[in-house]
């Protein structure tokens, strides 16, 4: 896999293309990028690595987490139009352990902010998975196994006006969940593509999975008498031809008509006056070692190229 161009090409490319969101995954390891996106105005959503949260959620004085936050976030709080801090990296359904490292370093970091002045709203970053059902989206509810945990977090977050953040990759859910399929419904559903009403659920209408996944979420937090924002932190199609719908040209309609969606601000059938907030993923091409259903996201080969001839951006 082919490293990533230097921070002033990647900044370039953002500029170019006119991209005004951009999520960063590692605040310890990217602050040159950091520090590149300096009085751009782009909206940056930025991440703490699994490793430091482990470090910091272990340090009940918070120490760690202000030293952390003195390093990585102080020195370009003033210039950088932080989003939101995320903390932690995908959780699922298997994560016991890790949702408690991540709620406890969420603490410590929201008590840290206060002791050195900042103010940046703080996420946490979920899998679909963490849902039991999720079609239709009234049906969804978060998986029991994690609640003794996973409740208390949100309602620390509903409380300070955090973010949940969520992972939705239409074509993997598509594949792997046979429902889909079993009840007839088209791939144009996980597309975006769909004008057909593919799900009519407490009288709202759903036309794609987008949708029905954001208020999947939704419904799983008012279940827990919960009621914050949600966006979409990761999104995208793989075009590695290696699986059944990874092409390159699924790609590019997925991430059109994605494009689209973004520009008209729309919101979902259960919350039409929030607009779906979303980052892609990724800016640039990833052949990852994995398989078929995880390689070969992103919209722009190294050269600031685009990967795929179908995408109109």
């Amino acid at each position: 896999m082919q490293k990533p161009p230097p921070p002033k090409a990647i900044l370039w490319l953002l500029r170019q293309k006119n991209i005004k969101k951009v999520r960063v995954y590692d605040a310890f390891n990217d602050r040159d990028l950091l520090e590149a996106l300096q009085d751009t105005g782009i909206d940056v959503l930025v991440g703490m690595n699994n490793d430091d949260v482990y470090r910091v959620a272990a340090d009940v004085s918070s120490n760690e987490a202000a030293k952390w936050l003195e390093q990585n976030i102080k020195p370009y709080y003033e210039k950088v139009s932080f989003r939101c801090l995320q903390i932690g990296r995908r959780m699922s359904q298997q994560g016991n352990r890790q949702i408690s490292a991540v709620f406890q370093a969420l603490v410590h970091v929201q008590t840290a902010q206060k002791r050195l002045g900042l103010d940046i709203s703080l996420g946490i970053d979920l899998d679909t998975n963490v849902m039991t059902e999720s079609f239709p989206p009234s049906a969804a509810s978060f998986d029991v196994s994690i609640l003794p945990v996973l409740r208390p977090m949100l309602t620390f977050m509903e409380h300070n006006m955090g973010t949940l953040i969520v992972s939705i990759y239409p074509m993997i859910r598509y594949v792997t969940e046979l429902y889909y399929e079993y009840k007839g419904v088209s791939i144009d559903y996980a597309l975006l593509n769909g004008e057909t009403v593919v799900v009519t659920d407490n009288g709202l209408q759903y036309t794609n999975m987008m949708d029905g996944l954001m208020d999947a979420f939704y419904t799983s937090l008012k279940k827990l008498g919960i009621s914050m924002r949600v966006i979409v932190g990761e999104t995208g199609w793989p075009s590695s031809s290696e699986v059944k719908y990874a092409t390159q040209k699924l790609a590019g309609e997925y991430i059109y008509n994605l494009a689209e969606r973004l520009k008209n601000n729309v919101g979902t059938p259960l919350k039409p006056q929030w607009h779906v907030e979303t980052f892609i993923h990724t800016l640039y091409v990833q052949d990852k070692n994995n398989d078929g259903m995880y390689k070969w996201y992103g919209m722009f080969y190294p050269n600031g190229s685009p990967a795929n001839p179908y995408l109109s951006l």
